[in-house]
């Protein structure tokens, strides 16, 4: 097995195991975007440019069974504190193709993720985990954190449901 940091030839492989993962979650085709591919490939290109985004991939001879992915986070808030202070990482894209699950593959990109992060200057790194890769992340040091989501179900009146 090889890993290796990705370079934008690598991008469709990138792409790929990104567009696996939800269809892994049994999104249905027609929910993504017509131009899906293309959103990508610009997220990937435009997070090289001002994110310092890296990729990892994991070959088995030539076939490309793992990838991940991170960069520089953005807040949906002003940031006021200082870089020097909060840095955060953003670990997406978390993939390893199913003969190869269990082997640390997925391990050891998030491992060269992490350290990407912290050569940056990342103080900190955040990823959305999956229930069953919830004991790979604890295993690595990540904590629980509290995050609060509310879901517009148009077929649910909240008002009624409050009372």
């Amino acid at each position: 097995m090889n890993f290796g940091r990705a370079h934008p030839e690598h991008d469709v492989i990138v792409v790929a195991h990104y567009l696996a993962i939800w269809e892994s979650y049994g999104t249905p085709p027609e929910h993504l975007r017509e131009n899906v591919e293309e959103v990508v490939h610009e997220f990937l290109k435009i997070g090289r440019a001002e994110y310092e985004l890296a990729s990892f991939i994991a070959f088995d001879k030539s076939a490309a069974v793992a990838s991940v992915s991170c960069r520089l986070n953005t807040k949906a808030y002003p940031m006021v504190l200082k870089p020097d202070l909060y840095k955060e990482g953003y670990i997406w894209s978390v993939f390893t193709d199913d003969a190869y699950r269990g082997r640390g593959v997925a391990k050891k990109l998030v491992s060269m993720a992490v350290d990407h992060l912290e050569e940056i200057g990342c103080n900190s790194v955040v990823l959305h985990s999956s229930e069953a890769g919830r004991p790979l992340y604890t295993g690595m040091g990540f904590e629980l954190a509290t995050e609060m989501r509310l879901k517009f179900d148009r077929t649910v009146n909240l008002n009624a449901a409050s009372t």
